[in-house]
């Protein structure tokens, strides 16, 4: 996978993923071709089903492809994974009860061998990071959802990763705690520079947040369009009053209804 995709954070050439069981074959993935420049923000939206999280998962080499080409920075994902190059965050904070907030965040950390000050330190500028320098001592259940997903966004970003991949990470949360949490994102990234690939069902969050919004056709999955989202960063809360903003909302409906009706 030389040449251009080595330029590139995220890549896919003609990707495919078939599931095998007892009860037959489940063609999930068919001819993904995406690309994501390094420090771009694309979010992926489709119907339910669809294969956005496989395809995540295959970047974050939890899934092996049947068929086609991925890189992650120009590596295979396993090498990019073994690098430390990206982190994943995922719908559920899967924070360790019994481990404090800082205990939690220092984990992969403590997994590569850091010692104990250095991964202490990090973590600590982590959750500063994300706003939540003050809970370290405590323990998960004592926080809110936004507050652990928040430290599992601090946990993922320990390793100093260039790639984010978040598969619904807000998807849970209320609306008013996830578009607080949408600002926090923005803010972090940025600051980080970092690639994210970003899976939502949501339009809104899909349009707030990207440089470039991904559309999946009905499963098998396949890429049905590309939208640019050419609003002014940094974004706030006026950024959803604009009009453009609206545009931007209706654009992707109508490719997603569009891509909801391709039959397999």
């Amino acid at each position: 996978m030389a040449g251009e995709s080595e330029t590139l954070g995220l890549h896919a050439a003609k990707l495919g993923k078939r599931f095998s069981s007892k009860g037959g074959d489940v063609q999930a993935l068919e001819e993904v071709d995406l690309e994501v420049k390094q420090g771009g923000f694309m979010s992926i939206i489709g119907p339910s089903g669809c294969g956005k999280s496989t395809l995540l998962r295959a970047f974050s080499d939890l899934v092996e492809p049947s068929t086609g080409e991925i890189s992650v920075n120009g590596k295979m994902p396993a090498e990019a994974r073994a690098a430390r190059e990206f982190g994943v965050v995922f719908q559920s904070p899967n924070l360790l009860p019994w481990r404090t907030v800082l205990r939690n965040v220092t984990l992969p950390l403590q997994v590569m061998g850091v010692d104990r000050p250095t991964r202490n330190q990090t973590a600590l500028e982590m959750l500063e990071l994300v706003g939540l320098g003050s809970f370290a001592r405590h323990h998960p259940w004592q926080l809110s959802g936004g507050m652990q997903q928040r430290v599992a966004i601090a946990r993922a970003l320990s390793t100093n990763p260039s790639v984010l991949l978040m598969d619904e990470p807000f998807g849970a949360l209320d609306e008013i705690t996830r578009d607080r949490l949408n600002l926090e994102l923005m803010r972090i990234w940025g600051q980080l520079s970092a690639t994210i690939l970003f899976i939502t069902h949501s339009i809104t969050e899909a349009v707030f947040l990207s440089s470039q919004i991904a559309v999946m056709s009905s499963r098998p999955g396949r890429i049905t369009e590309l939208i640019d989202v050419n609003l002014p960063y940094p974004r706030n809360t006026e950024t959803r009053d604009m009009p453009e903003f609206y545009e931007l909302v209706i654009e992707v409906r109508r490719a997603l209804v569009e891509a909801s009706a391709v039959a397999s």
